[in-house]
C-alpha cells in the first residue's frame, strides 16, 4: 500500500483557516451573502470570490497554468473590483462551488507534481512569494483578513459570528 504524501504545513493552516470561514457563511441566505451595508462597498459574496480568484492567480497563474475558474470572475471579485459595481448578482451557487472544490484541486495537483514553475511574485518591498508552497502560506493571512470583514459585514447585519 503506498503512503500517501505528506503535504507543507501551509497546506494544513489553509484548511484550518478555510474552515473557519465555512463557519462563519454556511447557512446564510442569498439575501445575507449579497446585502451590502451602508458605508461598505463589499458583501459577503464579493469577499468569497475575491478570495476564489486571489487563490486561483496565486497557485496557478503564477505557476504557469490557466486560471482554474471562469476568467470573468476577475472582473467581479478581481483586485479594484467592489460589489456596487456589479450589473447583477453572480450565481452564488456557482461562486461557491468553486470555493469549495479548489482547495481539494490544488492539493491533488501538488501532489501530482504540477506546481514546480514558479513566477515569482513581490507582495511587500524587498520581500517576493517565490513557490506555491509560500503562495498557499500567504493566502492563509490573505483569507484571515478577509474572515474579518466577513465578521464586520455579519455584525452589521445583526448576525451572531461564530469566531475562533
Amino acid at each position: 500500500m503506498a503512503v500517501a504524501p505528506q503535504l507543507p504545513l501551509a497546506f494544513k493552516t489553509f484548511r484550518i483557516t478555510r474552515f473557519h470561514l465555512m463557519r462563519e457563511v454556511e447557512g446564510l441566505t442569498p439575501e445575507q451573502m449579497l446585502h451590502i451595508p451602508e458605508g461598505r462597498d463589499d458583501n459577503i459574496l464579493w469577499n468569497v470570490g475575491h478570495l476564489l480568484c486571489s487563490l486561483s492567480r496565486l497557485t496557478y497563474v503564477f505557476s504557469g497554468y490557466d486560471l482554474p475558474i471562469p476568467k470573468a470572475y476577475l472582473g467581479l471579485f478581481g483586485k479594484d473590483t467592489t460589489a456596487t459595481a456589479w450589473d447583477a448578482a453572480p450565481d452564488m451557487d456557482e461562486v461557491m462551488g468553486h470555493f469549495i472544490s479548489l482547495p481539494d484541486k490544488i492539493e491533488q495537483d501538488y501532489v501530482a507534481g504540477k506546481f514546480t514553475d514558479y513566477t515569482s511574485l513581490q507582495i511587500v518591498p524587498g520581500d517576493n512569494i517565490t513557490s506555491v508552497e509560500e503562495a498557499v502560506a500567504f493566502h492563509c493571512f490573505h483569507e484571515g483578513l478577509h474572515i474579518g470583514k466577513i465578521l464586520t459585514l455579519k455584525e452589521a447585519m445583526g448576525l451572531p459570528v461564530k469566531g475562533g
